[in-house]
């Protein structure tokens, strides 16, 4: 799976009841071994010093080195007891059993490096920068190999080289002549370790650090896993095990191949480190974990001490709770006697007792619990606890009261909880002060200005007093955010007009009037109809920009509404019946009056018209200023519109690819002009379509098409999926093809509409195609289809090559014979006159046949036929 998805998931936790300590087996306790570094598999540590010596991780059994090697990767166990020591300037083969040491007749050089060694066959592997060389465990040179980028070699038990080079898999022997091809593969290797037990090799490829791939000889077959940035790399019984890191998370992995099942657990950045066959957290070389029981090593301390307030108080103990979390992410309680807290650096007072914490002084406290060998550090912030409460504010001039400790000093604040644009007017509406409470706590503050409903009420307690409550936050009375109803309704809010109010008959209405800075009271009665009329106050006309507060006398202060007196005379309905847009060539205006219509644009008059829509000559561009304007009376009105681009629609539909390009098929706003970018740079396109367009990308690429309305475009960005697309080729011969066509695609061969052949390609794009033999000359057709991505091939059947033969030369006491020809198909024959000593069906350019051995200088003939009967025969004698 993904693993980017572990850091998103919440790991879960095992439920244990209250008071259940951590037992002995609830988590893994650590190996002790001597101090030292591992060397590989021996069994042994190495430790630096005069002399260097060995120490056997069992018995503790002390060897000295007979030379110096300065550091343990100089040393390679071969597996017998032997050691091979990299000295100054030689190498050294060092039998810890009998302590005796002999020069090694290679170079120590730099340039020299032992690659592996094979006790089965007595042969070791060495490089150096331009070949690899295999020696005797003696040093006499057995061969040599080329040594070529992404080229790795391995030694076999039966004395030959397992090759991986030029992306075939080959079984070679010492001098590099190739014995039989295995396997092929595609990219590069870095490097192939050898998991002997498995009979398979680890493979990490130079161009693809996201996946694994292991190749198992005994199977001849890859197998291929997600795996991002394999490191710490180890294998016991069937099992493997491996960190991996995606993003910013680490993961440990184990994979057993024979069962495909798949472990894994994110340990984000947990110091884990390989110590020979061993992990160690850090530094810790004496304290190892098998690759099994990490899983149940704790890796994370984790501490939480929960608070109902904003700060911990002071004098109060507060119950903590430690949990470990192990690698497989079990969480598991720790007893509040195994855990320890400190402080960091500074002296302030504290109690920590039964696992409780509590804090003696109003101060931040840098706090560090441990357990074992691990550490959580928390800031505590501790104070001196008060009480303290907030009245909710009544009406919009106050008073503002509560209570908190007597003789307390309270900060008490004003602010309009929304925007001011006008810095005069926030100026108005911010009111602080600090006021001491009396001998009971109560405190009492009376604004010298009134407040705008919609203002917030802050208290908290004053600086400088020693103490500490979590502020109190409050909003009054809302202002025009809220527009439910309140039982009045505003019938008009011009100069001319006033407001009107219109309400339950003969009700009582409080209202307040404001205009600037100034503002006044009134309490109102409506008449028998229910209705208010306010055209001026004692001291204040109505006039534009006057705000008007309401609300029903006994209804609280939260049901206060706003109306805002925003015109001279009612406006007649005056508005665009649709939003001018770009390429647009008609406006639409709805309107009440029957004046005419002065049309503008760009500042330009273009026209005066009673009718609606109106039609300019040219469509309309981004950027264009649009301006209607009609009267009514000696009032004008406008309507003003920027002309705007809009964001157009965009789809890919299909994309059919080649190996040198893709064909798209989009869809898209007509009006809407459209660019190509592969690998986020501008390519031409071919258009073959208003639909269709050709851009130059090859599988792997990645295309983005962008469709542009003025300054308004969209994208669409696609992967095309990556594979080498192998051309078919096809032969009257074949009822078999194999090839790579887009990754896990629906695979379909045709002949006209008749389906001869269909198969599901893999993650890699490797499919392979059965059918009946075709006829020369027959039409056939190839389709790939993932999605909206596909391939086409269509090709002609050719006659089928004349076979060839090239065959070994039995000895009379040979039990086979080894064939290779130019044709992978067909039947192989062995025999001594009329009678048939072996048959084969060839599957494969090489063939070997087995028969019973032969007397010197027999007549043997070996002949290959094809399905279609084409054949080719070759005459022996046994040597």
């Amino acid at each position: 799976m993904k693993k980017w998805l572990w850091s998103m998931l919440v790991v879960l936790v095992m439920m244990v009841a209250p008071g259940v300590e951590v037992r002995a087996e609830d988590y893994a306790k650590p190996e002790i071994i001597p101090a030292g570094e591992v060397v590989g598999d021996s069994g042994y540590v190495w430790r630096s010093g005069d002399p260097e010596t060995l120490v056997h991780i069992q018995t503790g059994e002390e060897y000295t080195l007979p030379i110096r090697v300065s550091a343990a990767y100089n040393m390679y166990a071969i597996g017998d007891g032997r050691f091979m020591l990299k000295g100054w300037p030689d190498w050294v083969m060092w039998d810890i059993r009998t302590n005796v040491a002999t020069t090694f007749p290679i170079e120590a050089g730099s340039e020299n490096r032992l690659v592996s060694t094979n006790v089965t066959t007595g042969m070791m592997l060495w490089a150096d920068d331009e070949k690899y060389i295999i020696t005797s465990m003696s040093g006499d040179i057995l061969g040599s190999l080329t040594k070529g980028s992404g080229q790795v070699y391995s030694l076999l038990d039966d004395g030959n080289v397992l090759s991986f080079a030029d992306g075939q898999v080959t079984k070679r022997t010492v001098t590099g002549e190739v014995l039989e091809t295995i396997s092929s593969y595609s990219g590069q290797v870095r490097w192939a370790r050898h998991m002997k037990e498995a009979n398979q090799w680890f493979v990490i490829k130079s161009d693809d650090s996201e996946h694994m791939f292991i190749f198992d000889l005994a199977t001849k077959r890859w197998i291929e896993k997600d795996a991002p940035n394999v490191s710490n790399l180890t294998w016991k019984d069937g099992t493997y095990y491996f960190m991996t890191r995606e993003m910013y998370t680490t993961f440990y992995v184990s994979y057993n191949v024979s069962t495909n099942e798949w472990k894994e657990a994110p340990i984000d950045d947990a110091d884990i480190r390989q110590h020979g066959p061993w992990y160690v957290y850090g530094m810790k070389k004496t304290e190892v974990y098998t690759p099994e029981s990490l899983w149940k090593a704790p890796w994370q301390l984790n501490v939480d001490v929960p608070k109902t307030t904003t700060r911990y108080e002071v004098g109060r103990p507060y119950e903590v709770s430690g949990t470990a979390t192990l690698v497989d992410g079990t969480a598991l309680p720790i007893p509040a006697t195994e855990l320890t807290a400190r402080l960091a650096y500074q002296d302030d007072p504290f109690v920590w007792e039964q696992g409780k914490l509590t804090l003696q002084t109003n101060e931040s406290y840098d706090m560090i619990f441990k357990w074992n060998d691990f550490e959580r550090r928390l800031d505590l912030w501790a104070s001196n606890y008060v009480p303290l409460t907030l009245d909710p504010p009544t009406g919009v001039l106050g008073p503002i009261s509560g209570k908190t400790a007597p003789n307390t000093p309270v900060f008490v604040s004003v602010t309009k909880n929304l925007y001011q644009s006008n810095s005069s007017d926030s100026l108005l509406n911010y009111q602080s002060a600090t006021i001491r409470s009396d001998e009971s706590g109560r405190y009492t503050w009376q604004p010298a200005r009134w407040f705008t409903p919609g203002s917030r009420v802050t208290v908290k307690i004053g600086s400088g007093s020693g103490v500490y409550a979590d502020p109190i936050e409050l909003q009054t009375v809302k202002e025009s955010d809220d527009t439910s109803s309140n039982g009045i309704s505003v019938l008009t809010k011009t100069v001319t007009s006033g407001v009107t109010l219109k309400t339950t008959p003969n009700a009582a209405v409080d209202v307040l009037i404001r205009s600037g800075k100034y503002y006044e009271i009134s309490n109102e009665q409506a008449d028998e109809d229910g209705l208010i009329s306010i055209k001026e106050f004692n001291t204040m006309p109505v006039d534009i920009g006057t705000k008007v507060y309401f609300k029903l006398k006994e209804a609280p202060a939260s049901a206060f509404r706003l109306t805002t007196v925003d015109t001279r005379v009612e406006p007649p309905v005056f508005s665009w019946t649709r939003t001018p847009l770009m390429y647009d060539k008609s406006i639409n205006v709805t309107s009440s009056t029957d004046q005419a219509y002065r049309i503008y644009r760009n500042g330009t008059h273009v026209a005066t018209t009673r009718v609606m829509p109106y039609t300019f000559d040219t469509p309309l561009k981004e950027g264009d200023v649009i301006l209607v304007t009609r009267s009514s009376g000696d009032a004008t009105y406008e309507l003003t519109k920027t002309v705007r681009a809009f964001t157009p629609t965009l789809s890919v539909t299909d994309t059919l690819m080649t190996k040198t390009q893709a064909t798209l098929t989009i869809k898209k706003t007509s009006t809407a002009t459209v660019r190509f970018y592969v690998n986020d740079k501008l390519v031409s396109a071919k258009r073959l379509s208003t639909t269709r367009y050709t851009v130059p990308a090859k599988p792997g690429d990645r295309v983005r098409v962008r469709a542009s309305v003025g300054s308004k475009s969209r994208d669409v960005s696609l992967g095309l999926p990556k594979t080498s697309l192998s051309t078919l080729s096809i032969n009257d011969e074949k009822s078999l093809w194999v090839g790579y066509m887009i990754p896990n695609s629906t695979v379909t061969l045709k002949k006209g509409s008749t389906v001869l052949a269909t198969a599901k390609a893999s993650s890699t794009g490797r499919v392979t195609l059965r059918f009946t033999r075709q006829p020369v000359n027959t039409t056939l057709s190839l389709t790939s289809q993932s999605g909206t991505f596909r391939h086409m091939q269509t090709v002609k059947v050719t006659t089928g090559p004349t076979p060839t033969l090239v065959t070994t030369i039995p000895s009379s006491a040979s039990k086979t014979v080894k064939a290779t020809s130019n044709v992978a198909y067909g039947t192989l024959t062995l025999t001594r006159g009329s009678t048939v000593l072996a048959k084969k069906t060839v599957t494969s350019t090489s063939t070997t046949l087995s028969f019973t051995p032969q007397k010197k200088g027999t007549k043997l003939t070996l002949r290959l036929v094809t399905p279609k009967g084409r054949s080719v025969t070759k005459t022996i004698y046994v040597r």
